[in-house]
């Protein structure tokens, strides 16, 4: 018996950070398009769960799993990191050492998470560096080398007014899903070549570039 689903594809996605970088705010924001002043540090994790429809069509139920940043429940957190596909690396545009933390979160999802993973730089709280452009301390600069250096994408957002919540995890899934294609794309080419391989009795057909003289001279 064939069950029909309201989705393609199930994606697990982390929201990861120091404590009080605007995670679960960012989230509520995005799902509910509310805001809660008073949001108490998430214990351990919480998900919710999205349909998003990308630009193809094709419809993703992403389960957002939003851990605590604090130090006690690490152990619980990093349990719920595996089979995650993205995950949103979170630090506040006012608080220069939720910055610095960011490597050694980075470090975290890359030991615990399988290889692959689409990791967005989140830089929140851009509503308070609106309201005054002193409040900043993480230059641009420095958040571009960084994401840079480590391969990730990168926005600025603010769970407060919403500004470039729902673009940045819809950029996130979004770059998911395209990753996979190209790998799906990926194997079923190596699988033709194989086939291909077997089908001319296990010989490689290429040409000997040592003698076309296009390699290494």
């Amino acid at each position: 018996m064939t069950t029909v689903t309201d989705y393609d594809f199930l994606y697990k996605i982390l929201l990861i950070g120091d404590v009080r970088v605007g995670k679960t705010s960012f989230l509520t924001k995005y799902v509910k398009n509310t805001i809660n002043r008073n949001q108490a540090p998430t214990l351990g994790v919480e998900y919710q769960t999205q349909n998003i429809v990308l630009q193809d069509g094709t419809i993703i139920k992403a389960q957002m799993w939003d851990t605590s940043g604090s130090e006690k429940y690490k152990s619980i957190t990093t349990a719920h990191y595996r089979k995650s596909v993205g995950a949103l690396l979170f630090y506040d545009l006012t608080d220069k050492t939720s910055f610095q933390n960011a490597a050694d979160w980075l470090r975290e999802i890359h030991d615990h998470t399988e290889e692959g993973i689409v990791i967005m730089l989140i830089g929140n709280k851009y509503d308070l560096v609106l309201e005054d452009p002193s409040a900043r301390k993480v230059s641009t600069e420095e958040a571009t080398n960084f994401v840079k250096k480590y391969h990730l994408l990168y926005m600025e957002t603010s769970a407060k007014t919403g500004y470039n919540v729902k673009e940045a995890f819809e950029t996130l899934v979004e770059t998911v899903y395209e990753e996979q294609q190209k790998n799906q794309q990926g194997n079923s080419m190596e699988y033709a070549r194989q086939i291909k391989l077997k089908k001319d009795g296990g010989q490689n057909k290429t040409e000997d570039v040592s003698q076309k003289g296009g390699c290494c001279n």
